[in-house]
């Protein structure tokens, strides 16, 4: 299956070289989850980031990291805003 993968300011350095603006494609075998995704570019679990799947907030937890992904999902990856 294959899913589009955006990646936002610091997780940009995650990507690999034929990335394109902070996207990739990638094909990954059914069933795989977030987690898997995140593994195939060596992101840090323990690290927080914003995840937003289809255009749809996740936030993160321990729901979304075991979130199965489907064909043709968009998954995006930002680091926390903070403000105040």
């Amino acid at each position: 299956m294959n899913i589009e993968v955006r990646m936002f300011m610091k997780y940009r350095e995650f990507l690999p070289p034929n990335s394109s603006n902070g996207k990739v494609t990638v094909t990954l075998k059914e069933g795989s989850t977030f987690s898997d995704l995140m593994a195939l570019f060596a992101v840090p679990m323990d690290e927080p980031k914003l995840v937003v799947i289809n255009g749809i907030s996740q936030g993160v937890s321990v729901k979304v990291n075991q979130a199965t992904l489907k064909d043709g999902d968009i998954v995006a990856v930002f680091p926390p805003a903070g403000g105040g």
